[in-house]
């Protein structure tokens, strides 16, 4: 909550009262020189020829985009935390967004502009290539990382807040001040494992077998069971795709899949991530070869631009990770 308020003098510009530039035009209005009027109230004359002349009404500073709200929403936050429920981040991003939601739309919003201008220039590089394809022949693919361990979830209290133990509707918290709320947090005892998961579909719908990579040194034959038909198992040290690993899925399911479905003198595109490790040179080549086109997402836009990533794994993980904390 802003409650700041400035102190003449601390800084040259607008280095007076209200009360005293209210007096000064009224002073030039009653007959007063807008240079005297400058020199007796210390306020600039382009400052008051402004004013008399109707210009730069609004106040001083950039406007912000709660006022009022902000007071209600730190009170809720402080409440809360009270009653035994702290709110995480995601909660509080909730309840602003539902705050900003009831208030007129902001003008000329930069991210706005910016994820317009990214939006077009993808378009436009890849329009070429859809008038000569098909949903049949456009695919989206996308890796992504799940692990055993949910994570810590911060919540948000007041510094100073005291009372009683936490509440037994707090399944799997501990207190670990008896007298604060601040170290609230989630007990689990996880399995420190990590796998990726190499995810491909078609426009019309049809979902490629997956690729599964563990982290660790050796995969084990048991390891490589109960996945759909023709999934992929392999096992890096990070646990995470290289241009090694992503050369395989490439080779060994994606391009039998097209090779198997396309339609003569149809084009493939295939759409991802703009990762370095997706481009190794025979990569690359093997497209050429089979005219498959390949489109990455611009940088920094894969999570508003990424089907798979919005609408599949999102869920996917919150589904995850509710059933690790059941």
């Amino acid at each position: 909550m802003r409650t700041y308020q400035k102190i003449p003098g601390s800084r040259p510009y607008a280095n007076y009262t209200r009360e005293n530039l209210e007096r000064a035009v009224a002073a030039i209005r009653s007959g007063m020189s807008k240079k005297l009027a400058a020199q007796t109230y210390r306020i600039p004359r382009s400052t008051l020829v402004n004013r008399c002349l109707g210009r730069h009404k609004k106040s001083v500073g950039h406007p912000t985009i709660l006022s009022k709200e902000e007071q209600l929403i730190s009170r809720t936050l402080g409440i809360v935390a009270e009653w035994g429920f702290p709110l995480t981040k995601a909660d509080i991003k909730s309840v602003i967004k539902n705050t900003l939601t009831k208030r007129p739309p902001i003008s000329k919003d930069p991210v706005h502009q910016w994820t317009k201008k990214i939006f077009l220039k993808f378009f436009e590089n890849i329009t070429p290539a859809l008038l000569d394809s098909n949903g049949d022949h456009i695919y989206n693919y996308d890796e992504t990382n799940i692990t055993g361990d949910p994570g810590a979830r911060k919540v948000i209290v007041p510094r100073n807040a005291k009372g009683g133990t936490c509440p037994k509707p707090f399944q799997g918290v501990r207190e670990r001040s008896r007298r604060s709320f601040l170290n609230i947090f989630h007990f689990l005892n996880p399995p420190r494992t990590a796998i990726s998961i190499m995810v491909c579909g078609s426009v019309s719908g049809v979902l490629l077998p997956p690729m599964v990579v563990y982290k660790a040194n050796n995969i084990y034959e048991n390891w490589c069971n109960g996945g759909p038909p023709g999934t992929g198992y392999k096992n890096s040290t990070s646990g995470w795709f290289d241009a090694n690993l992503f050369e395989i899925w490439f080779k060994e399911i994606l391009l039998p899949h097209i090779l198997r479905t396309r339609e003569p003198g149809k084009r493939v595109i295939l759409v991802g991530d703009n990762l370095a490790s997706h481009f190794a040179p025979r990569v690359v080549q093997a497209a050429q070869e089979n005219d498959i086109y390949m489109c990455p997402f611009p940088a920094n836009a894969t999570h508003l631009m990424q089907p798979l990533d919005v609408s599949v794994f999102e869920p996917m993980k919150k589904k995850w990770r509710a059933i690790l904390e059941t």
